[in-house]
């Protein structure tokens, strides 16, 4: 009779093993799903930096030009056409929600200078959300090994 009560404890014990590695691993995914949103969330804040970061630039380098200057300037497709400069002291600026506003360049920089900050605040968030995820997902991991080293005993 023990042999047969040791025999039904071991099965338990199995079943419930196999519960939590069933578990662990379906937790695992989902790390892995939001690792995988939260990278791509990432490279698009950073290639919106990059961009914010061009355009500061670009302005910068119009204020030392005057009307009459001769530019290329890209369309797409790696394509540029030559543009004669009207006026150096307006920029056009996206606001938001389709939305644009004419500016003098030093407020141009001073705003797209703003919203890179934010964007970059954003940057340091998201990266320390990633951190996390990819914590609690080698958490996992390791329990995992340890329930598989156990199993193989």
């Amino acid at each position: 009779m023990e042999e047969r009560e040791i025999g039904i404890t071991e099965r338990e014990s199995e079943r419930e093993q196999q519960a939590e590695v069933q578990s662990l691993l379906l937790r695992l995914r989902q790390y892995q799903a939001q690792a995988e949103a939260s990278s791509q969330e990432l490279l698009f804040v950073r290639q919106a930096i990059g961009e914010h970061e061009k355009a500061i630039e670009t302005i910068k380098q119009l204020k030392k030009m005057k009307a009459g200057d001769e530019l290329i300037v890209p369309v797409g497709a790696n394509s540029s056409v030559y543009v004669t400069l009207s006026n150096t002291d307006k920029v056009i600026v996206r606001i938001g929600g389709g939305v644009s506003a004419e500016k003098d360049p030093d407020s141009s920089i001073e705003y797209l200078t703003e919203k890179r900050g934010e964007l970059e605040g954003s940057q340091r968030e998201m990266t320390g959300v990633l951190q996390k995820i990819e914590q609690e997902a080698q958490k996992l991991q390791v329990r995992l090994q340890e329930l598989a080293s156990a199993s193989g005993r």
